[in-house]
């Protein structure tokens, strides 16, 4: 995939970039206008790596991950076979 954010351009996703090269070359104002302008899925990968910026250093958030990781790994987790349903049906529905 590839993206042009006003002059700065990112190659293999926009989550391993960081966005203070583009914060640096570009306004607030102008990396809205420059969003407007990605594919789909690129608004979305883009919307992914900003939600887990915001929550990578966050305790609280790295303590949630922690107790469904152990949850998980004492196996207190969904079956794989309800996963791939609930998956089936989400895209069915168009989510």
């Amino acid at each position: 995939m590839r993206a042009d954010l006003g002059g700065v351009t990112f190659e293999d996703g926009l989550a391993k970039q960081s966005l203070r090269r583009v914060t640096g070359c570009m306004s607030v104002a102008e990396l809205k206008q420059a969003v407007d302008g990605l594919t789909d899925e690129e608004r979305l990968e883009l919307a992914e790596y900003l939600r887990w910026r915001a929550r990578r250093d966050d305790p609280a958030w790295q303590a949630e991950l922690g107790r469904r990781l152990d949850q998980s790994l004492g196996g207190n987790s969904a079956p794989a076979s309800d996963l791939y349903s609930l998956n089936d049906r989400l895209n069915s529905e168009g989510k």
